[in-house]
């Protein structure tokens, strides 16, 4: 998990950034964002995708509804992405 958390930690930082950027115009932000979001659905599909085998005690590993919830901020990034490419140019 830790392998996760601390890049999404970062990725959070750096969403706060981007939108002061956002707000005030800056060029890069909306590339920024659309990385940020590439990135953070990467992630998602990832967990979304992954079959875990069963281990000795028999349990599976995260069950599919997790992976589900994973997706639930890429589709809120989506929309945010593509109505951020919608506004006029900065």
């Amino acid at each position: 998990m830790s392998v996760v958390w601390a890049p999404g930690a970062i990725a959070w930082l750096w969403t706060i950034w981007t939108i002061w950027a956002v707000k005030a115009g800056k060029r890069w932000a909306r590339p920024a964002a659309t990385v940020m979001f590439v990135l953070g659905m990467s992630v998602g599909l990832t967990g979304l995708l992954t079959k875990l085998t069963k281990d000795t005690s028999g349990a599976t590993g995260l069950p599919p509804m997790l992976g589900w919830v994973g997706m639930a901020p890429c589709l809120a990034g989506g929309l945010t992405v593509a109505l951020l490419w919608r506004r006029p140019n900065l």
